[in-house]
C-alpha cells in the first residue's frame, strides 16, 4: 500500500454502490434491481475470492446491504452462488447458440459466434475466470445444474461444425470435437488470465480496444482453424 507524507494512506477509499434505488418505481422493480446488483456484485467476489473466500457479510459490506437484509434476497450463500454461476453460463449459452442458428452460411455464422462470445466474455470481467474456476473444481453447482447447460452447448457446437463439414464448408480433416476444444482456449483464456494479458500486452483484455481488436484476431484464427481450404 502506498503513503502519503506523514503515513496517510493514499489508497482509494472502497466505491459503495449506492443503495437507494431510483425514484418512482414499483416495489418489485427496486427488488428486482436491488437482486440484479447483489448478484453483479458477487460475481467480483466469487471471482476474487472463490466460493470459501467469499462471505455474505463482506457481499453485505460491498452493496450496503445489513447482512440479515442480504439474506432476505438471497437465503443462502449456495443459492447465490448457482444464481451468479447460471446467469454467466446462459449469456455463454446465448451467445454461442444464438449465432450457431441465425441465418447465413456457415462462415457467416461462425464470425457471428466468435464476435458474441468475444464480445460476452469481454464485457464480464470476472465471467470466464470463475466459471473456469467452478469447472476445475467440480463444486456442487457444476456437478448438479452446469454440467448439463455445459454439455448441451457442447453438443450443439458439435452438431454444427459436423454439419458444415457435410456442407463442404469446414475442412473434413479436421476432428471437429478437438477443433470446439481448442476454440474454447481461444475464446476463454485471455480472459482468464487476464491480469497476465495486461502485463504482456499493456491493455486490459476487458478494455474496449482490446476486445474490438480480439474479436478480429479470433475471427481470423477460427476460420483458419475450422474452414475448409479453397482450392486454387
Amino acid at each position: 500500500m502506498s503513503t502519503a507524507a506523514g503515513g496517510k494512506s493514499t489508497r482509494p477509499p472502497r466505491t459503495h454502490v449506492s443503495s437507494a434505488p431510483p425514484q418512482g418505481l414499483t416495489a418489485r422493480r427496486r427488488r428486482r434491481l436491488r437482486k440484479e446488483e447483489i448478484v453483479a456484485e458477487a460475481t467480483r467476489l466469487f471471482a476474487e475470492r472463490g466460493y470459501e473466500g467469499a462471505s455474505m457479510g463482506d457481499l453485505a459490506e460491498r452493496v450496503g446491504l445489513r447482512k440479515a437484509s442480504l439474506f432476505h434476497h438471497f437465503p443462502s450463500k449456495d443459492l447465490l452462488y448457482a444464481t451468479v454461476l447460471e446467469q454467466l453460463m446462459d449469456a455463454v449459452k446465448a451467445a454461442i447458440v444464438g449465432a450457431a442458428t441465425s441465418a447465413g452460411t456457415f462462415e457467416e455464422r461462425i464470425d457471428a459466434m466468435t464476435d458474441a462470445l468475444t464480445t460476452t466474455l469481454g464485457a464480464q470481467p470476472h465471467a470466464a475466470r470463475l466459471l473456469i474456476r467452478e469447472v476445475m473444481d467440480m463444486g456442487p453447482v457444476m456437478r448438479e445444474r452446469l454440467a448439463r447447460t455445459i454439455n448441451d452447448v457442447l453438443s450443439a457446437s458439435l452438431e454444427f461444425a459436423k454439419a458444415g463439414q457435410r456442407e463442404g464448408a469446414f475442412a473434413v480433416d479436421v476432428d471437429a470435437a478437438h477443433a470446439i476444444v481448442s476454440i474454447i482456449g481461444i475464446h476463454f483464456i485471455p480472459f482468464v488470465i487476464g491480469d497476465v494479458v495486461e502485463r504482456f500486452m499493456g491493455t486490459s483484455p476487458f478494455h474496449a480496444s482490446f476486445v474490438e481488436e480480439r474479436r478480429a484476431v479470433v475471427r481470423e484464427q477460427v476460420r483458419a482453424l475450422v474452414l475448409a481450404r479453397k482450392k486454387k
